[in-house]
């Protein structure tokens, strides 16, 4: 099946930013986005949707059809009516005249329904990009956050080690080596709550396509790749021409159309007829013709037009209150994705650096005695608590910048756009 890539081909910033050369069992985001377009349920409905807007909208231009009429007169009646020696017989062909526009007011009604069902297309492909995006991000998350819970239970072995060789020698209390071991099971149980996390994640990234199972072991991609954001108003212009707004649009246009259609109906149809009689008793033939006009038909109507009308208004103010609702949510995703990347920027450039420093300095003052096993803890601790603070500053960027690109179906900066 076809699917719309427009939105793909807009996603492909980020595609780049994430994906990296594929490994064996390794999943890039742009392998993730093309299945799931090709093969997510939700988009099969639409090219279906679309095929029947198709069909009635050809049926929506149709001209009144014909019909053909047949009438016998004084037939087996009494008298000298009996029989069918007296009898007249009508043949005629009739249809309706069609006033007040309505069949362009139909056509145009269909063209917008039809319009519609495109962009609500592509709005579900650039919802569905975005959540596959959102869960493979989660994935990198855990990744890194697996990886940082190995190097805790690395550090943890360490420590076990270094406290038990000092107890042996009577250096070291028996009290740090009973802790030492503690903070090794501790380490131990958080690292397989990640890796249970993690395979419940990678199915749920695999139902996005239509997958019973997660044919992959590892997604592929740079959690710290964050490009530098445009400034907000830019932002807010592409949010004005998204897909997101066009329905908006398209919604008041068919509120319109369905207003102008319930007008063309305050307009009533002229029948006509038109056919041969002949009378069966003289043999004479004769053309007859008829014409039927209702009465008092616009004010029939007034009721319904009362309830377009304020369809369409009311459409006018959900439109407005939607762009509102737009504005605020991409403000708060461009500020929150900003302090993010600032926060990654200064963890990985300051706080990591100097953290590591100062855990060796404390190992080895431990070794010496210099220190005590609580001082060299809380240096671990506030190492591995600021690489845990870089993973979900980096993720939190990540999620955000998504949520960007997804409300101006574009990506995040204006150098990207470019390099598309």
């Amino acid at each position: 099946m076809t699917i719309m890539y427009l939105p793909y081909r807009r996603w492909l910033a980020l595609v780049l930013c994430l994906a990296a050369p594929a490994a064996q069992a390794q999943l890039t985001l742009q392998e993730a986005i093309t299945r799931a377009l090709d093969d997510n349920p939700q988009l099969q409905v639409f090219p279906l949707r679309q095929k029947a807007a198709e069909a009635q909208r050809e049926s929506a231009n149709l001209r009144p059809g014909y019909t053909l009429g047949i009438e016998a007169e004084n037939l087996a009646g009494s008298g000298e009516l009996s029989g069918t020696d007296k009898a007249e017989y009508s043949l005629s062909i009739g249809s309706v005249i069609e006033l007040g526009g309505k069949r362009s007011a139909r056509t145009a009604l269909a063209d917008t329904r039809y319009a519609q069902i495109a962009l609500e297309r592509e709005i579900a492909a650039l919802d569905l990009i975005a959540a596959v995006t959102q869960d493979f991000v989660t994935l990198l998350s855990l990744q890194q956050q697996i990886a940082v819970e190995e190097r805790a239970l690395q550090l943890a072995n360490e420590a076990l080690a270094v406290v038990s060789q000092l107890a042996d020698k009577g250096a070291a209390p028996d009290a740090d080596r009973f802790r030492a071991k503690a903070q090794q099971a501790q380490v131990k149980l958080n690292l397989e709550a990640l890796k249970a996390e993690y395979s419940a994640e990678k199915l749920a990234l695999a139902t996005l396509w239509g997958a019973g199972e997660a044919q992959f072991e590892y997604v592929s991609g740079d959690l710290f790749a964050n490009p530098a954001p445009d400034d907000f108003p830019i932002l807010w212009r592409r949010v004005e021409s998204s897909p997101g707004l066009a329905i908006l649009a398209s919604e008041q246009r068919m509120a319109e159309a369905e207003l102008a259609l319930v007008r063309s109906q305050s307009s009533a149809n002229v029948g006509w007829r038109l056919g041969v009689r002949r009378d069966q008793f003289s043999g004479d033939s004769g053309l007859i013709a008829s014409m039927d006009i209702p009465l008092f038909s616009g004010g029939r109507n007034r009721d319904e037009e009362r309830a377009a009308r304020a369809q369409l208004e009311s459409q006018a103010y959900r439109r407005q209150g939607a762009r509102l609702a737009l504005r605020r949510g991409l403000y708060r995703a461009w500020k929150t994705y900003q302090q993010s990347q600032l926060a990654t920027s200064s963890l990985r450039a300051d706080v990591i650096p100097a953290l590591k420093s100062a855990q060796d300095h404390t190992r080895r003052a431990y070794e010496q005695g210099r220190y005590r096993y609580t001082d060299w803890v809380a240096v671990q601790k506030e190492l591995l608590d600021a690489q845990r603070r870089l993973i979900r500053e980096a993720t939190s960027a990540l999620h955000h910048q998504t949520l960007i690109e997804q409300l101006t179906a574009t990506p995040l900066s204006e150098e990207s756009r470019h390099d598309q």
